[in-house]
Parts: C-alpha cells; sequence; structure tokens
C-alpha cells in the first residue's frame, strides 16, 4: 500500500515534466483543411482561396481547400460536425450554412451553437435593394409606398429559398405590412439577368453581385440593409430608416467542430485575424465589392446567435419552407 502510494505521489511529481499533448504545443505539425460548401468561382470560394496562403504562412503548415458542394453547403458543415476537434478540419461558413439551414430543412439536425466552434468573422457586408434603371421608382420609400398601394401586385427575386437575399425580402414583406410574392431562381446570376430585363419589380442582393450593374447603369441602388452606412455606397440610405426591423448583412467566417481546445481556437485566432486584416486580404475584398470585417471568437459567436434569433422569427412570421 505505502508502494502504490509512493508511485503515485512520484507519478503526480512528474506528470508537469510529460508530454504534453499535441494540441497543447506546436499546432499544427501537418496540413489544415479547409471545408467550402460551394462549388469553386463562387464568393466563399474566393475568399478561402485568398486567405489559403495568408494563413499557411502564419501557421506555417499548408492549408488545403476542400470544396464539398451540395445541400446549400449542407455536405460541408456535415463534413465539419463529424471531424476530429483537433484543429486540422475548418470551415469557411455562410450565412445559409450556420443560420438559415438548419431552420428550414428539419432532417439536418446540425446545431450551430452546439455543434460548432467559432473562430472568428472575415467579411461582412449589406444586401443592397435594387430595380432595373428604367424602374418607375427612384427611392426606396417610393417603392415601399407602391406595393402597399397595389397588394398582390408586385414581385421580387431571390438566389433561392432560404438564401439570404430571401430572408431580406421577407424581412421587409414581414416588417412592412407588404402583400408581395417572392420569386426564386437557381442563383443570383440568373435572378439580376430577369430583373435588368424587368421581369421582376426589385431584389436585395449581395454587393459584390450588383455593383458591376449598378456602375453600369442598368440597375439602380435604392437602399442597402446594414446598420450603418456602407463605406462604399455612402450615398445609399439605409433600408431600417424606413422599415425599422429590416437590417440583415451577409458574411463569412471561419468555424471548427464541437469541442476544439482552446489553444488551438486561440492561435487559429491569431493567424485568421492577421489575415484579415492584412493589406492583401483587404484590397482584394474592397475589388471584390465586399469588406474585410475582423470579429473574435467570442464576438463572432454573440453575432451568429443574435441572426439566429432574427432568422428564426423572420422564418416564422412569413411561413418560409423548403419547396
Amino acid at each position: 500500500m505505502r508502494a502504490t502510494r509512493r508511485h503515485l505521489l512520484e507519478a503526480a511529481a512528474l506528470a508537469p515534466l510529460a508530454p504534453r499533448p499535441l494540441h497543447a504545443q506546436g499546432f499544427p505539425t501537418r496540413a489544415v483543411k479547409l471545408l467550402v460548401g460551394f462549388a469553386p468561382g463562387g464568393a466563399t470560394d474566393i475568399a478561402a482561396r485568398l486567405l489559403q496562403p495568408l494563413l499557411a504562412e502564419a501557421l506555417g503548415q499548408p492549408v488545403v481547400v476542400e470544396n464539398r458542394s451540395g445541400g446549400g453547403g449542407n455536405v460541408a458543415t456535415d463534413l465539419l460536425v463529424h471531424a476530429e476537434p483537433d484543429g486540422y478540419t475548418l470551415m469557411l461558413a455562410s450565412p445559409g450554412q450556420l443560420v438559415v439551414n438548419p431552420l428550414l430543412d428539419p432532417r439536418f439536425t446540425f446545431d450551430a451553437a452546439r455543434d460548432v466552434t467559432a473562430i472568428g468573422q472575415t467579411t461582412s457586408s449589406p444586401l443592397v435593394l435594387v430595380v432595373p434603371a428604367n424602374s418607375p421608382y427612384r427611392d426606396a420609400r417610393a417603392l415601399i409606398d407602391a406595393a402597399r398601394a397595389r397588394p398582390g401586385k408586385m414581385n421580387y427575386a431571390s438566389a433561392g429559398i432560404g438564401s439570404s437575399m430571401h430572408i431580406a425580402g421577407e424581412m421587409l414583406k414581414a416588417y412592412g405590412g407588404l402583400d408581395i410574392t417572392h420569386v426564386p431562381y437557381r442563383g443570383s446570376g440568373p435572378a439580376v439577368t430577369d430583373l435588368i430585363a424587368a421581369g421582376v419589380d426589385f431584389m436585395i442582393d449581395s454587393v459584390s453581385t450588383t455593383t458591376p450593374h449598378i456602375r453600369n447603369g442598368v440597375l439602380r441602388a435604392l437602399a442597402q440593409t446594414g446598420a450603418e452606412p456602407f463605406q462604399e455606397m455612402p450615398e445609399v440610405p439605409l433600408l431600417k430608416d424606413i422599415v425599422p426591423g429590416v437590417m440583415i448583412t451577409t458574411w463569412l467566417g471561419l468555424v471548427g467542430p464541437a469541442r476544439l481546445p482552446a489553444q488551438i481556437v486561440a492561435r487559429l485566432s491569431d493567424a485568421l485575424r492577421g489575415a484579415v486584416q492584412g493589406p492583401v486580404f483587404t484590397a482584394r475584398m474592397k475589388d471584390l465589392g465586399s469588406q474585410a470585417y475582423w470579429a473574435g471568437p467570442g464576438d463572432f459567436a454573440a453575432h451568429l446567435a443574435a441572426e439566429r434569433q432574427r432568422a428564426a422569427e423572420v422564418i416564422r412570421r412569413a411561413g418560409i419552407r423548403l419547396e
């Protein structure tokens, strides 16, 4: 009994000298996989490939972008949440993946509050309410007044059911007391094409998608959905000042599986912050019509919670369902 106790005491004394788990020292020691839930060439993929060399340099290990498209990003999300929480599988996530999809699809048991670890937000930009250049509506208030005066007669396009653009349109409909019809498309491209041809009355879409057409004079920007003036469009008014409550941004953020050790989160967050705040990423995002935006793990997690609450209320009020 005495020998056993002595051995235990000796083991306890030597414990601080024992090798620490890999995640607590030297992370990373091999390549890090960065999942993208959409096809190459899209906004998420472009941002991921811009971050790829910057993160690799900061971490001292290769970062490999892996596109796993399908299910509106659900395929990649499912891979992430079932990955080992060792920091070697991460995902650059969009609002649809972490906010909207879990609310709309009961078959997908993913819970962003439970199943992912927030590492940091990387971009943020508002959506823009646009009409064709030949539209009679010169400002958002005139458009909204016309919709109220003609219930059931006006429509709006979106990139698809459950997209940020759809949620924004339903916010406007619910909070503005409007009777307008949603026309979903398979992506922003065909939706914008129809809008330019005046096949629909208006849409609320991303800055990066609408900016070239606004500059070319084929679309007119009436309002934007941010909480404050957008530096790239300082003259465009806030939609929330016209219809209170209509406020939504599109963003990207880095996440890992649940139970990711704090040491790894700190290491990844530090590397990501340097990349996001650096001149290369900032300049390229500006060129694309978006903007680099940094929020650390705590602030990003709080943002996700607020986004889920806001989206859930809109989905409930609008009765949005997957079709």
